[in-house]
């Protein structure tokens, strides 16, 4: 058994390719992308409020196995969202407080847990944007099994490093590093098309009529 590094991208997006996207909430980048990309609901924000935005790095473990994770995290940079594909298993936790800890020292953007993480106060009091799927007092275990920087399906999503990791009230969306300018036009169409419709229904227009929805049929 053995804990498999995969390469990792070489090239990082600078802050200028990042600021575009600050703007850009979780729903707009789903609907830029037909729906698509958007993480399980189930894995949510541990608290209220939350913005996360950075390139994932991610990670594979199984039935609760907390190794790959330590792994990833010493070897992550500033702006990384640590995304792990723990299975959704939710008996034994993969992350706490102490590995929070180090995430937040490297300056990471966010965590994504589809698995469970405990210490939820101690994470908060921390501060990083977290999600995950479920919270237990379980520890982990030790199982020298995983894999760091390779694909890995999260919340049903596709994630390789790099991708662009969006997070907010709403959930997660990923956007393909391959897509990101397509992603990010389509997203700018899409906010401005919300801010005319938000002007006309200040108006007085109703969204149906604005929407040009069929007319309601009598009932038989």
């Amino acid at each position: 058994m053995a804990i498999y590094l995969h390469s990792l991208p070489k090239r990082r997006l600078s802050k200028s390719a990042l600021a575009p996207w600050a703007e850009i909430r979780s729903p707009i980048a789903s609907d830029a992308m037909n729906k698509a990309k958007t993480l399980d609901a189930a894995i949510r924000p541990i608290a209220p409020g939350v913005r996360m935005l950075g390139q994932a790095l991610t990670v594979r473990a199984i039935a609760g196995g907390i190794t790959p994770l330590l792994q990833a995290l010493s070897l992550a940079r500033t702006g990384d969202v640590l995304v792990v594909d723990a299975g959704g298993f939710a008996d034994n936790a993969v992350l706490g407080g102490n590995m929070t800890n180090e995430a937040v020292r490297r300056g990471m953007a966010g965590l994504v847990i589809d698995g469970a993480i405990r210490d939820l106060a101690e994470i908060r009091d921390y501060g990083i944007p977290c999600f995950t799927r479920a919270v237990t007092p379980a520890g982990p275990n030790f199982a020298e099994v995983g894999d760091v920087g390779g694909p890995v399906s999260c919340g049903g999503v596709l994630v390789k490093s790099g991708d662009l990791v969006i997070g907010d009230d709403d959930g997660i969306t990923i956007v393909p590093r391959g897509q990101m300018a397509a992603v990010l036009e389509a997203c700018r169409a899409t906010l401005k098309a919300e801010a005319e419709w938000d002007r006309r229904i200040g108006a007085g227009e109703s969204f149906a009529k604005i929407l040009n929805l069929p007319a309601m049929e009598p009932a038989p």
